[in-house]
């Protein structure tokens, strides 16, 4: 118990979970170079989610594996990456290359500049298998975060009694009632990042979801871990709404293997969730490895490589894709 009030503890520490407002003039795609043509109709893919989406890691503590430091981090030249309003400073509101170091992890100086999420083994394992596809990514993630709104919950472990998220959540608008701040913020930052595309007059397309969270509800209530399977599917059913793509594929992160309160309750509803939902598919995480910097709770950056690259493989899988890495263990049916 006192490992989760800690984990949960510093998620809020190290989290800048306030609004920035998006200016009205986009930037637009420019000063990248790579291999684009303009023939091809971009395909856009969304990350959001909680502290493993933001990434709570360092690219100093990679290992390695298979692959070498130059090869899994380099600066992709060939994808764009939106990374958020609440991007590190000079790199918020605008596209850039997909590289490294860009969330902002409240300036905490073992993360600063060096921490990524999945987007980084998405994007390595996307250029791989799809060569000649042009990519872009748009990033929006808030560490500490949930879809569960906290007025609507009252039965908190004993040490978060009270718990208010000051509507900071990512629930979406449901009987006349606006969406919480973040899922406002999603889809500011969305719409502001395809505005700029639109500048641009490139053809693109929304082409798949990147979820990863779902400990904030396995963490501190059990209500609301079994009420997250339907908390999924409303998310996942507004965004398709809200973005006009009903068909629209998400990957989800299974919740990781810390020792969450009720971590077995939140992977069997998001399972539940996933089975129910033909265009998702749960990814396997609880193997992953949990070392690094950044605590107990977060994927260290040899996992979180591995982690996009499942996400990918899911992806793959979704929109039909024959690819050479996809393997059925890595996605829970």
């Amino acid at each position: 118990m006192i490992k989760i009030i800690l984990s949960l503890c510093l998620s809020v520490a190290y989290s800048s979970i306030f609004s920035q407002n998006i200016p009205t003039e986009y930037i637009p795609v420019k000063g990248i170079t790579g291999k684009y043509s303009e023939k091809r109709t971009l395909k856009v893919f969304i990350l959001a989610g909680q502290s493993n989406a933001v990434g709570y890691n360092n690219i100093h503590e990679f290992h390695g594996g298979k692959k070498n430091y130059r090869t899994a981090f380099r600066k992709r030249s060939d994808i764009r990456f939106w990374p958020g309003s609440n991007a590190r400073n000079g790199f918020a509101n605008r596209w850039t290359r997909l590289q490294v170091g860009i969330s902002d992890i409240s300036g905490q100086p073992s993360f600063r500049k060096a921490c990524f999420g999945p987007e980084i083994g998405f994007g390595e394992t996307i250029s791989e298998e799809l060569p000649n596809e042009d990519v872009a990514i748009i990033k929006y993630a808030v560490g500490a975060t949930g879809i569960a709104r906290s007025k609507d919950y009252h039965d908190y472990i004993p040490a978060l009694k009270g718990f208010d998220d000051k509507g900071k959540n990512w629930h979406p608008p449901v009987e006349a009632e606006e969406a919480g701040i973040l899922y406002r913020d999603l889809m500011t930052n969305i719409h502001a990042a395809l505005a700029s595309l639109k500048q641009t007059r490139r053809d693109f397309e929304i082409s798949g979801f990147i979820w990863m969270q779902g400990e904030h509800e396995a963490g501190i209530s059990r209500t609301m871990a079994n009420d997250y399977g339907k908390l999924l599917i409303l998310f996942m059913n507004s965004v398709r709404h809200d973005l006009g793509v009903m068909n629209l594929p998400f990957v989800v992160g299974e919740v990781n293997s810390h020792t969450w309160a009720f971590a077995d309750i939140g992977r069997e509803s998001q399972a539940a969730a996933c089975r129910n939902d033909q265009r998702s598919l749960l990814i396997k995480t609880t193997d992953l490895s949990r070392k690094g910097i950044g605590g107990l709770a977060h994927f260290d950056a040899d996992s979180m490589l591995i982690l996009g690259n499942r996400f990918a493989q899911g992806m793959f899988q979704l929109l039909g894709i024959k690819s050479a890495g996809v393997t059925s263990r890595l996605v829970i049916q």
